[in-house]
C-alpha cells in the first residue's frame, strides 16, 4: 500500500512540476497531486514516494516518465463549441474585422493553445470554414497545441462518440463528420477536408520557443492559464502580445481575464480580448 505523501515529498514534486511544465499546485491540492502520484508508482511497481522522484531526475527514461506524469496531471476538460457565445462572437465581429483587414493577403493563421483531445480545433476550423472558405480561396493554418501526448494522439484521429458531438449543429456534423461504421459504429470521424487545415504538435509553454515565424491572427488559450500562477500568466500573456498580429485577438475561458495581468489588450466581449495597436 502507497504511503500517504508527506509535507516534503508534496514540496519536491510541486516546485519540479513548475519547473517543468507551469502548473502551480496548492497547498490545498495535495490530496490531489498524492491521488496522480499513486496512479504512477503503482504502474511502475514502486513503493515510495521519493524513489519515483529519484527516478524521475535520474535518467533519459525518468526524461519519458516525466512526460507520463504530465499526462496525469493535466486536466483536459473541452467540448465542441464549448462558451458558444464566444464562437457567435467570432462570427459577427472578429472574423469580418479580419476579412477587411486581410481581403489583399487572404491569409489567415489561429492557435489553439492547449487543444487537449482536439474538440476546441475542430470546432474552431469549422467555423473558419463557414466564414471564409466561402469568400474565396484563403490561406488558413491552425496550429493545435497541447503538452498532453495521449491527448494529442486522440486529437489526431479525429474520432468522437456520440454524446460527444451531440454540441456540433446537424448541418455541421453532416457537413464536416462521417459516420462510423463497423467497429467505429456509434462514433464520429472528423472528415479530411476539415483537418487539412490544422496541425497537432506537442507544445510546453516552459519549454518551447515560439512556434511561429509570423505573426498570428486569433490565439485560443482557454481554461489553461488558471493552472498557472501570477508570474507565469504575465510571462505568457506577454509571449502571446508578441506573437499576435496587430489587433489580433485572444481568446480566453469563460472564467479568466487579463484584468490585472496585462493592460496591452481591450475586452471585445466574451473573454474575448484584442491587441491595442
Amino acid at each position: 500500500m502507497v504511503p500517504s505523501l508527506s509535507q516534503e515529498e508534496f514540496e519536491l514534486f510541486r516546485h519540479l512540476i513548475k519547473k517543468h511544465v507551469g502548473i502551480s499546485f496548492s497547498r490545498t491540492k495535495m490530496a490531489t497531486l498524492q491521488r496522480k502520484l499513486a496512479s504512477r508508482l503503482s504502474h511502475l511497481g514502486l513503493d515510495s514516494y521519493h524513489a519515483y522522484y529519484q527516478y524521475l531526475l535520474r535518467n533519459k527514461e525518468g526524461g519519458w516518465e516525466l512526460r507520463q506524469l504530465i499526462n496525469t496531471i493535466t486536466v483536459d476538460q473541452t467540448a465542441f463549441f464549448r462558451h458558444a457565445k464566444q464562437f457567435e462572437l467570432l462570427t459577427n465581429i472578429v472574423f469580418p474585422q479580419i476579412a477587411t483587414q486581410k481581403k489583399t493577403t487572404k491569409k489567415l493563421r489561429i492557435w489553439s493553445a492547449g487543444c487537449a483531445t482536439g474538440e476546441e480545433a475542430y470546432s474552431i476550423a469549422m467555423v473558419v470554414n463557414e466564414n471564409f472558405e466561402k469568400g474565396g480561396s484563403w490561406d488558413i493554418k491552425i496550429l493545435a497545441t497541447d503538452i498532453d501526448t495521449e491527448d494529442l494522439k486522440f486529437a489526431y484521429k479525429g474520432l468522437y462518440a456520440r454524446n460527444c458531438v451531440e454540441p456540433v449543429p446537424s448541418e455541421y456534423l453532416k457537413r464536416y463528420f462521417k459516420k462510423g461504421i463497423g467497429n467505429d459504429a456509434g462514433f464520429y470521424l472528423v472528415r479530411k477536408a476539415l483537418r487539412k487545415n490544422i496541425l497537432f504538435r506537442r507544445l510546453n509553454f516552459m519549454r518551447s520557443r515560439s512556434p511561429f515565424k509570423s505573426p498570428v491572427d486569433i490565439i485560443f488559450c482557454r481554461n489553461v492559464m488558471i493552472y498557472f500562477d501570477a508570474e507565469i500568466k504575465k510571462k505568457l500573456v506577454d509571449s502571446f502580445f508578441h506573437i499576435l498580429e496587430r489587433d489580433g485577438f485572444l481568446c480566453l475561458g469563460a472564467s479568466e481575464s487579463l484584468i490585472g495581468i496585462d493592460e496591452r489588450f481591450s475586452l471585445v466581449g466574451h473573454s474575448t480580448y484584442q491587441k491595442k495597436g
